[in-house]
């Protein structure tokens, strides 16, 4: 559906930085120079060089903030501005890794070592990377190239000590951790770092002795007891109970706040049924993480065996409640609604306890299944070793400098630093947006708009410039949540509500259409391009009378000009009435053969009458007139194919979904005319983004049935067979009395 646009003007530029002299100022500067001299192309590309500039700093920042989707997000976009920057692509590595991408990782890594093989830092992450893939003797080449490059990589240098213990090479590690030792001397921290890569590798002799070295050196670094006494237990089992009783004591006593030498030393005292003395340290372990279902857990079952119900209730009521979906332990949950059951029962309350126990039996026969599925995961898995991996050992910062707590100022200073940056950001895509606003790309400026959005949605003027960008690149649907978020935040605007409007309109939401062109032809009157929308508006929703009052506003307001004669046509159209359509577009014609769209309505009228040659011939008068209509487009091909023209219709097809890749019509038919000249490859392809695009029409999936038959995907072909038959019966119903 076609009416002529109104001629809004985009917000004017804005400029966000307000320090001069720095590089963002520099390159805005001379981007407006630019842009006022109408060299857009070189305006354009001193905004890309700000983003080029802000999207590696922003990306960082996130690293250091542990926002590792975001970081990923800012870094493939400085990657993309800076393909073959190096600094980029290892940035970018470090995102794919910090967020668990590890196979991600490896691409950017590949890219920068094809042209620099002696680059340190891209082997180092290659290095931790492999390894975190579970590829051990790759992981140890590359550690051992980085070394070579760079031999005070100390972080490269422990990882490449753990590799050689996955791959069962103690006398390897033994070596690179001696010389860790006599690089950096002699300290408990070192020891304690040497002693985990032992003990999470499963050599626990080694990790024993680590740790007590570790201990003799300095006896209150944090945690060293903890290491000493779960390394115990981890060797030895309940043999070491009392040594590693002894360690978590001498932890918690130098370190009373250390929350899992408090909650272990619960977990001791629990097995060995030591109720008395495990709510002491199980109580500190859940003051200390209030969040954790685990302490709340053991509390609930030592309450218990104390005989204190209602505190078991209180206690595993938490647990469960911290673990709603089973993500934690599902073993554990079902157990505490056991428990609870039970507590409950003891408390007096029966029929809250045989509803626990009830949810327990439930949760115990819905584990059987998953069980099943995790051994069947376990055991099919492409690398025994994705089952265990280190990640708190092998992180991007590395081991042996550590990612230190970032303090409270620190962490102020890296948020206003990222909020600095995504203010760039947005303001710089933005006004590449209105750059190619300008050159009149409105779906190039609608996707560096929505790029700003993703950076900083209240940047001033943001959501009327893509829901104009949308609405000049008749993306409707996708103009209407930025354009109403407008019209809420700024009533006045006037020509936001007018898009919004007419959005609607194009959308067929004609209830708030009639509402807000109501609203807008108000203040407007003399628009004469608001009065056909408002009038089918007000018809649609069977306000006949105000519908007709307002087609003789128009014809009064517009007198015997072509834009009367073209909204008149399209209004007896609308009814039925195609001859009276006819003749006023012929009229149209007559006082202004350029007008444009009385042609393309003259094309549909003749279409919808079966005259394919007369339609065919009205969409091509249309389209010399105005080359960028896309539904003139799309009407034409469609024409074609119906005459047989099949090459033409198709050609013209697959330019209007690349113009258009939303317009569903346009992929529905092109995907059909794919199927009968037997490319079904191309078929499904369409097919399936029609779907995707119309997902609630029955036709669209009967046709993608087919071509998946096609294709021999048999079992597919008969999900979209069956798809479309309840769609068809569905669609049925609601018309049905």
């Amino acid at each position: 559906m076609h009416f002529p646009s109104a001629l809004l003007l985009l917000l004017a530029f804005v400029s966000p930085f307000q320090q001069p002299g720095d590089s963002f100022r520099r390159h805005y500067e001379a981007a407006e120079a630019y842009r006022r001299a109408n060299d857009l192309a070189a305006a354009e590309r001193e905004y890309a060089a700000i983003l080029a500039e802000a999207y590696p700093a922003l990306g960082k920042i996130y690293v250091a903030q542990e926002n590792y989707p975001r970081a990923v997000i800012a870094l493939e976009a400085a990657a993309a501005l800076r393909p073959d920057s190096e600094e980029a692509l290892v940035d970018l590595s470090i995102a794919y890794f910090q967020a668990g991408q590890y196979q991600k990782s490896v691409e950017p890594l590949s890219k920068v070592l094809a042209r620099n093989p002696r680059s340190e830092a891209a082997r180092h992450m290659l290095g931790k990377t492999r390894f975190m893939l579970g590829e051990f003797a790759a992981a140890a080449r590359e550690l051992e190239a980085a070394l070579a490059l760079a031999p005070k990589d100390y972080d490269a240098a422990y990882t490449l000590g753990l590799a050689y213990l996955k791959e069962r090479r103690p006398v390897d590690a033994r070596r690179v951790y001696d010389g860790l030792a006599s690089a950096l001397g002699e300290s408990a921290q070192l020891r304690v770092l040497t002693g985990r890569a032992y003990r999470e590798t499963g050599f626990f002799d080694e990790a024993v002795a680590e740790f007590r070295r570790a201990a003799a050196l300095d006896p209150r670094l944090p945690r060293v007891h903890y290491h000493l006494g779960l390394t115990y237990l981890l060797k030895d089992g309940a043999a070491r109970i009392p040594d590693a009783t002894r360690e978590l004591e001498a932890e918690l006593a130098a370190h009373p706040e250390e929350f899992l030498a408090s909650y272990y030393l619960g977990v001791i005292h629990s097995s060995e049924g030591r109720w008395p003395q495990a709510v002491v340290p199980l109580e500190r372990a859940a003051s200390l993480r209030p969040d954790s279902p685990d302490p709340y857990f053991l509390l609930g079952v030592a309450y218990q065996n104390l005989g204190k119900y209602e505190q078991a209730i209180e206690a595993l009521r938490k647990s469960i409640a911290l673990n709603p979906r089973l993500e934690h332990n599902d073993y554990q949950v079902t157990n505490a609604h056991f428990r609870l059951g039970q507590s409950l029962l003891k408390a007096g309350r029966a029929a809250e306890g045989e509803k626990e126990l009830q949810t327990a039996a439930e949760l115990k026969s819905k584990a059987f299944k998953r069980d099943e599925e995790k051994l069947d995961a376990y055991l099919n898995a492409a690398k025994a070793d994705e089952q265990s991996k280190l990640p708190q050992l092998v992180s991007q910062q590395g081991v042996v400098t550590g990612a230190t707590d970032t303090n409270t100022k620190a962490a102020g200073a890296l948020a206003r630093d990222a909020a600095f940056y995504e203010k760039v950001l947005a303001a710089a895509h933005n006004n590449v947006g209105l750059l190619r606003a300008e050159r009149g790309d409105f779906r190039a400026a609608a996707e560096e708009f929505a790029a700003a959005a993703k950076w900083n949605p209240r940047h001033e003027g943001l959501d009327y410039n893509l829901g104009l960008a949308y609405f000049k690149s008749e993306s409707y649907k996708d103009a209407i949540a930025p354009l109403e978020r407008e019209a809420q935040s700024r009533p006045s605007n006037l020509q936001a509500k007018q898009l919004l409007g007419l959005s609607y309109f194009m959308t067929e939401d004609y209830k708030q259409a009639a509402a807000l062109l109501t609203e807008v032809v108000a203040v407007k009157s003399d628009d004469l391009a608001l009065y056909y929308p408002l009038a089918l508006s007000l018809a649609k929703t069977g306000k006949t009378e105000e519908s007709n009052r307002v087609v003789r506003q128009m014809v009064a307001l517009g007198g015997n000009s072509p834009q009367v004669h073209i909204l008149l046509g399209r209004a007896r159209y609308e009814q039925n009435d195609a001859a009276g359509a006819l003749e006023e577009l012929r009229a149209a014609l007559a006082l202004d053969p350029t007008v444009r769209l009385a042609h393309f309505y003259t094309g549909l009228i003749q279409l919808k009458a079966g005259q394919l040659e007369e339609a065919a011939r009205e969409f091509e008068a249309e389209l010399k007139l105005n080359p960028s209509d896309v539904q003139a487009k799309f009407h034409l091909g469609f024409t074609l194919l119906a005459r047989q023209e099949t090459a033409r219709g198709i050609t013209l097809l697959r330019e209007v979904v690349g113009v258009r890749p939303d317009f569903a019509n346009a992929h529905f038919e092109l995907g059909n005319a794919l199927l009968k000249q037997g490319d079904v490859r191309g078929a499904v392809e369409s097919l399936e983004r029609a779907a995707q695009l119309a997902p609630g029409e029955a036709h669209v999936h009967y046709q993608l049935g087919r071509a998946y038959i096609a294709a021999g995907r048999q079992a597919e072909g008969e999900a979209q067979l069956e798809t479309a038959r309840q769609l068809k019966e569905k669609a049925l119903r609601a018309t049905t009395p």
